[in-house]
């Protein structure tokens, strides 16, 4: 029995060395792989949208005396003040969040503290807000004062250079008929809440007869606007018309015009001396030299 048993230990001890390591076990996956899986079907958070935003006034709004109107925009967490000019294309802000814009205006606002006495603090309350796409850049937000309420109504438009280069007129029309410009007989049109735009940007500097008018719904011009105008390839134009509800006939449409003006902007030069190449100087042609005659030798 003790021979079997001497045996048998010699023989594992001989085996061993031959027989593969056993490999660690795995920890259980299950929770870690739930976990993904509700990671993975979780809707991620879209990435923040960079744009720039320049906001402008249609018209200051009406203050009472010794009011004052401070705005801000949701910036994160927090609310950036912002100054707002009349009808201006300025310094834009770079907003950086998501396709909603906020913007709140500063109030007093009086509550009562954990002893019962009243207490004043200034605390921002909704007034703006508006959308932006994935696709914008360079928006002009205009915001326009709401009846009877403290709140604003916001129109946006894209002026990046692409869609609205120097040199160009736009016209947005927020009537219900149809609005047409005319500037030195070239015509455009826009439709109600459309966009109309000149065919062909101003390449040089030059003055122009310039004039808005309504077609009215028996094809008749009623004008609005009809003046000589300076236009130049560094300057762009926008004009806002909107019909105001219930105004007397005379006052129902009202025309606002806003210019972006840059003094470092380099137009384009015009295709023809871009592809002609430039003709070199003619020169003289040589003089021939005269040889002596008999008589000068």
């Amino acid at each position: 029995m003790i021979l079997r048993t001497i045996l048998a230990g010699l023989l594992l001890s001989a085996v061993t060395p031959w027989l593969p390591a056993a490999e660690p076990k795995e920890p259980k996956q299950t929770a870690t792989k739930a976990e993904a899986k509700k990671e993975k079907d979780k809707p991620g958070k879209p990435p923040a949208h960079v744009c720039a935003l320049n906001i402008t006034w249609w018209e200051e709004p009406v203050l009472k005396e010794g009011e004052s109107l401070e705005l801000g925009i949701l910036d994160g967490k927090d609310f950036k003040p912002i100054a707002i000019q009349t009808m201006t294309i300025g310094q834009p802000f770079e907003y950086t969040g998501g396709p909603n814009v906020v913007i709140a205006r500063k109030t007093k606002v009086a509550t009562v503290d954990k002893k019962g006495k009243p207490v004043t603090s200034d605390e921002w309350v909704p007034f703006a807000n508006f959308n932006i796409t994935e696709t914008e850049t360079d928006v002009l937000a205009l915001l326009m004062p709401a009846t009877n309420t403290p709140t604003a109504i916001v129109k946006t438009f894209d002026i990046g250079v692409d869609s609205f280069p120097y040199g160009s007129i736009n016209l947005l029309n927020y009537t219900k008929s149809r609005i047409g410009c005319s500037v030195d007989g070239a015509f455009f049109f826009a439709g109600p809440g459309q966009r109309g735009k000149l065919a062909k940007p101003i390449a040089s500097r030059r003055v122009a007869n310039f004039k808005l008018a309504v077609v009215e719904a028996d094809g008749s011009l009623r004008p609005l606007v009809s003046s000589p105008m300076v236009l130049d390839q560094r300057s762009r134009r926008l004009y806002f018309v909107v019909e105001i509800p219930g105004a007397a006939e005379d006052a129902r449409f009202r025309v606002n015009g806003l210019v972006d003006h840059v003094e470092d902007h380099a137009p384009p030069k015009p295709e023809e001396e871009a592809v002609t190449p430039k003709k070199a100087d003619a020169k003289e042609p040589k003089k021939a030299v005269e040889k002596p005659t008999a008589a000068a030798k």
